[in-house]
């Protein structure tokens, strides 16, 4: 309750001192096309990157695309810009009284679900349209704009769980020194899904059973200026510009829980962002209360010195305990002295991107999590992760090429201190079903232990127009959510580690349509992603290959949004 209250009043107080236009508060979701739209466009104009971490506000939007000289652009950039500026700064549906803005959406999705291989292909993790991804039967949108100053948005669907009781499970208990053991207690975890391993499924369900009320995917309470913005949000946040994902935040997940502070201007942005996580882990209806608590402290400050050059630092921590101190709650920290293991551990990050020409960006990424100093033992093993990659943008007609290819490697024991790790829990409960865990890590979304080669080439028009395709491929080592904390941080090896390797290639073809008025004030989506998925198991011993298995993954979809 005193966490709680103190947050109340630090948001109430910013609202207070806050005379803006709510258009400028309004938070962009990570799903519009407005962020892969103003990135491609910046790159082919000759701008760099404008930002690497995300949501922005509609004002940290605006500053961002007033960077561009339009007078610059060629006539088909010129109508990509406007209908990017359009969308950024589109109005809610409805006023009233001039002292309340509404909005207020319904979205019908139908969607279907088809693969080849539903026996060894047979959990989430095995398709690459996971999830977070799929769609809701029924969604509904409200947000709202009070007095020019406060803007609060919350969603409410109905849509399938990511479990269900048909599911098969296997019991874990997390011990505090060995991380999640495996052989008993109070929680549970699905080793075979009911949905993900069928031959065919569509999002449409006539069994309440299956609902998940996981809901709202999406809720905030946002406040701020044309330079600054606060926000308590339950959605996605991202941090960083790697296309396989981002080594401190990413987004791979349907959302997650923070407090973030965001001060922006031309050439530089700072971020302060603390990130909740449930710490109960019980599968019983009457053991839902956290008895600890876990969040994530991170600053970042983010330079644009020239159009050519973006960096950027972070010094994070993540904080577990039984008690909650404000004398750790403060920003202008240097976390890494909070040097308790038992409480704290600290991983910093930077980023660069340069563009070496109007059209190619280089751009890299590196975090370290545990270095062992020139007079310290080899006790714990090295934990850092670090990608590297380059981008090329190319106006073609009306629309813009855009493609990556990058090369990302996480060492075995990344995440994965003693005492206190990266890794993260939420439950997923259903219409009278138990609760079910889902294991997640906080930054990149394959964990420690991996490499991986990714190739992205997208051919971009504004507003969810596009035809993509993705060439993947990860080597993966012997750790993941189950392996001992103390176990991973005897692996000196570089990854992948152990005997046996995981390899994983996946080619996709994906596409969207969206069609804006279709019947009077209805717009119509339409989307389609195929995926051939190959896996197989690498022996370094006998440098042999064994446990070959390929599915063919198709989802199609059809959005009305009213």
């Amino acid at each position: 309750m005193k966490k709680l209250s103190v947050v109340t009043a630090i948001l109430m107080m910013a609202v207070s001192l806050s005379l803006y236009s709510s258009n400028e508060v309004r938070m962009i979701p990570l799903d519009s096309s407005v962020y892969g739209d103003i990135e491609a466009l910046y790159l082919v104009a000759g701008y760099g990157t404008p930002s690497n971490k995300a949501p922005w506000s509609v004002a940290e939007a605006d500053l961002i695309l007033s960077r561009i000289d339009v007078n610059s652009l060629s006539f088909e950039m010129k109508a990509f810009y406007d209908r990017i500026e359009a969308e950024v700064n589109s109005p809610l549906r409805y006023d009233y009284d001039e002292l309340v803005d509404f909005g207020f959406n319904a979205d019908v999705y139908g969607e279907l679900y088809a693969h080849s291989n539903g026996d060894e292909f047979s959990n989430e993790a095995d398709w690459t349209f996971g999830f977070p991804e799929r769609k809701p039967m029924i969604l509904l949108r409200l947000d709202m704009a009070f007095s020019d100053f406060l803007y609060i948005y919350s969603d409410l669907q109905y849509g399938r769980n990511r479990f269900t009781d048909e599911d098969s499970f296997d019991q874990y208990d997390i011990d505090e020194d060995e991380g999640i053991i495996t052989s008993s207690g109070g929680g549970k975890y699905s080793t075979l899904s009911s949905i993900f391993n069928q031959a065919f499924l569509t999002n449409w369900m006539s069994a309440t059973w299956d609902l998940d009320f996981q809901t709202p995917k999406r809720a905030l309470i946002a406040t701020g200026s044309s330079n600054w913005n606060l926000s308590l949000s339950r959605d996605k946040i991202r941090w960083g510009n790697g296309h396989s994902g981002n080594f401190v935040i990413s987004d791979h997940d349907d959302y997650q829980e923070y407090l973030r502070f965001v001060t922006f201007s031309d050439k530089f942005s700072y971020d302060w962002t603390n990130m909740f996580f449930e710490t109960n882990y019980n599968s019983g209806e009457g053991s839902s209360a956290d008895e600890q608590f876990k969040m994530f402290m991170a600053h970042r400050l983010e330079f644009r010195p020239i159009d050519s050059v973006t960096f950027a630092l972070s010094e994070n921590v993540m904080y577990q305990n039984d008690v909650f101190s404000l004398r750790h709650f403060n920003p202008a920290n240097i976390y890494h002295n909070l040097n308790s293991r038992t409480m704290f551990n600290a991983i910093a990050h930077a980023e660069l991107d340069v563009m070496v020409s109007p059209g190619i960006n280089l751009y890299g990424q590196f975090a370290l999590d545990q270095a062992r100093a020139p007079n310290e033992g080899d006790s714990q093993a090295d934990a850092s992760a670090y990608l590297f990659g380059i981008e090329y943008a190319k106006e073609i007609s009306s629309g813009i090429l855009f493609s990556s290819l990058e090369f990302a490697s996480t060492s075995p024991a990344m995440y994965r201190r003693e005492l206190v790790d990266f890794i993260t829990i939420r439950r997923y409960h259903g219409n009278g079903t138990s609760f079910v865990t889902h294991f997640d890590y906080l930054g990149y979304e394959y964990g420690g232990d991996a490499k991986v080669i990714q190739l992205d080439v997208t051919y971009r028009l504004p507003e969810d127009r596009n035809i993509a395709f993705q060439l993947f491929y990860m080597r993966h080592g012997e750790v993941d959510f189950f392996t001992d904390n103390s176990i991973v941080n005897d692996i000196t090896e570089s990854s992948p580690s152990g005997e046996v390797v995981e390899e994983t290639l996946s080619a996709t073809l994906s596409g969207e349509y969206t069609i804006e008025n279709l019947i009077s004030f209805i717009d119509s989506s339409l989307w389609a992603n195929v995926s051939f998925v190959q896996k197989w198991d690498y022996t370094k011993a006998t440098e042999s290959v064994s446990n070959y298995h390929t599915d063919v993954q198709l989802t199609v979809g059809m959005g009305l949004s009213f």
